[in-house]
């Protein structure tokens, strides 16, 4: 059964800006030290860092958080590779076993101008 469904579309020009200006680095509170490593080592860095980000607006969306602080963002981390996965941290894991979540599922949608990601979340 579906308990939340979360959808994103993040602009690749408006993430390019960013990592020109070193916006989105560690110590900013969005992505994790993983995420950081594997984008840095993608050969487009800035659609692998478009589509964590779309994933994390997403599965806050489906969990139907507000975002209060920017750690929460690092509390979804997204796990890329051969498949795509979301690992729930902290006090999102803790909302989603509040809603009964036993699935997260992950679909990405990179594109030339936009990156969309939609998170179903499963009972």
């Amino acid at each position: 059964m579906i308990v939340g469904l979360g959808i994103d579309l993040i602009a690749n020009s408006r993430v390019q800006r960013e990592l020109a200006r070193a916006e989105w680095r560690l110590g900013d509170g969005i992505f994790t030290s993983r995420e950081i490593s594997r984008c840095n080592r993608d050969r487009r860095p800035a659609l692998c860092y478009a589509a964590c980000f779309a994933a994390k607006e997403a599965t806050l969306k489906a969990l139907g958080v507000l975002v209060a602080d920017l750690g929460m963002l690092r509390e979804v981390e997204v796990e890329l590779g051969d498949g795509c996965a979301i690992v729930l941290h902290d006090r999102m894991k803790s909302e989603s076993e509040r809603l009964g979540v036993r699935h997260v599922r992950l679909s990405l949608a990179p594109g030339k101008r936009q990156t969309g990601a939609l998170v179903i979340l499963e009972s």
